[in-house]
């Protein structure tokens, strides 16, 4: 199942920036780098799943690699992932196409990410989409609608 995924990050400078993404590809698996020159904030990942299980109960707490957290949304069949590692969040979600499910998936995530962005200055990266947001809002939400749309049906005729 091929996954869409979401990056959110707290900014130092409080506004995340196309140089500023640069940086975390090249740089953002190295352990090596200045406190000093990442562009966006640490992250206490625990403290985080705590404020997210405040918003949403049901999430399932999992252990991740290291000091990360994994947030499963309790209904399977919509497989969503809040992925939380010392940097920032990945939300994680099937891509579906011509369904009510993608709606309430992703009606589901962007109520998340507004809700990262109120307490804490979370910016969000659609690297599918290539698109930067403070918060995202609806047209956000049906720009990623359409683009698993238009992208779903060719990866089934991928796999046939």
């Amino acid at each position: 199942m091929q996954m869409y995924e979401i990056h959110l990050y707290v900014p130092k400078t409080g506004k995340l920036t196309p140089s500023m993404l640069e940086w975390l590809y090249e740089y953002g698996q190295s352990t090596d780098q200045p406190e000093a020159y990442w562009p966006v904030r640490r992250i206490k990942t625990r403290a985080l799943a705590r404020r997210m299980l405040y918003l949403d109960p049901d999430l399932d707490p999992i252990q991740g690699p290291g000091g990360d957290v994994e947030l499963h949304y309790p209904n399977d069949q919509l497989g969503i992932v809040l992925y939380i590692h010392d940097r920032g969040v990945v939300i994680f979600f099937p891509y579906m196409a011509y369904s009510i499910y993608s709606r309430v998936v992703l009606g589901i995530c962007y109520t998340y990410i507004r809700f990262l962005y109120d307490i804490a200055g979370f910016w969000s990266f659609d690297p599918q989409l290539n698109v930067l947001s403070y918060a995202d809002d609806y047209q956000s939400m049906e720009d990623t609608a359409q683009l698993m749309d238009r992208v779903m049906p060719k990866m089934l005729q991928g796999n046939a």
